[in-house]
């Protein structure tokens, strides 16, 4: 986890030459290796601090030309109290632990993944002190096992699905596509990974990135993500439920 820096310090740039379209009230900082503020030719990284709410900030630390370094929660827009959500990813731009806060202090379940993106190990505080560590592999495992032992005749389910199929989704995906600018220009391509909750009115809701390539692609996979139409919520035992679903969605550059 990296201390976050003192905002004051930093010095703000214009976002034109950033991304296409991303909220006015959003700040971006400049930093240099020390994340220190500096100029914009000189930056080795970016913060970008926008407003979810009145009690949260979020702070998404980036690479200037590649992936997601951290995206933190804050109570306040200084970055002083952590409140909420923070991600951590590796060099290659996976997430590699899930943590949780509430005014500064550890809380709730912090989650640990390996290369594959699998948790491994589960952390649980209650303001700041640990209660349990679980090896959540072990655990996985021997929660399979029950789960197979129970009766689940009377269980059916039916998995959220986009209104017409596979095929619709993936239309929806080419259609809308648009490659950014920035990207381009600095020869980034690849595939952004989101996972998101369809929940029980259909809506997509809580978009989060897995697997980050760089800012302008990112905001493009959330925006394409954040506007789709509505999905068939999922159905257990009758009734609606919330399904989580993962997309890759894949930027590729093409040949003059």
């Amino acid at each position: 986890m990296k201390k976050i820096v003192l905002l004051s310090t930093c010095i703000v740039f214009s976002i034109l030459s950033f991304a296409q379209k991303i909220k006015k009230e959003d700040k971006f900082y400049m930093l240099d290796e020390n994340f220190k503020g500096t100029t914009q030719q000189q930056a080795k990284y970016f913060i970008r601090v926008a407003n979810l709410n009145d009690t949260c900030w979020q702070f998404d630390t980036y690479n200037i030309t590649g992936p997601l370094i951290s995206t933190e929660q804050y109570k306040d827009e200084q970055g002083k109290v952590m409140h909420g959500q923070s991600v951590y990813f590796n060099k290659k731009g996976t997430r590699d632990s899930i943590l949780h806060f509430a005014n500064n202090f550890a809380d709730g379940s912090w989650y640990y993944l390996n290369d594959t993106g699998k948790v491994f190990l589960q952390k649980d505080y209650v303001k700041g002190r640990l209660t349990a560590t679980i090896d959540r592999i072990k655990k996985d495992s021997m929660d399979e096992i029950e789960y197979k032992k129970r009766d689940t005749t009377k269980m059916v389910e039916e998995e959220s699905s986009f209104q017409g199929g596979l095929r619709a989704w993936a239309k929806y995906l080419t259609d809308n596509m648009v490659y950014p600018d920035r990207a381009q220009k600095i020869e980034k391509q690849g595939s952004v990974i989101l996972q998101f909750i369809v929940d029980t009115e259909g809506t997509v809701i809580d978009p989060e990135i897995v697997q980050s390539i760089e800012f302008s692609l990112d905001e493009e996979a959330m925006r394409m993500i954040k506007g789709s139409p509505k999905w068939k919520p999922a159905f257990q035992n009758g009734k609606k439920v919330k399904s989580y679903k993962k997309q890759p969605i894949t930027f590729k550059l093409t040949s003059p």
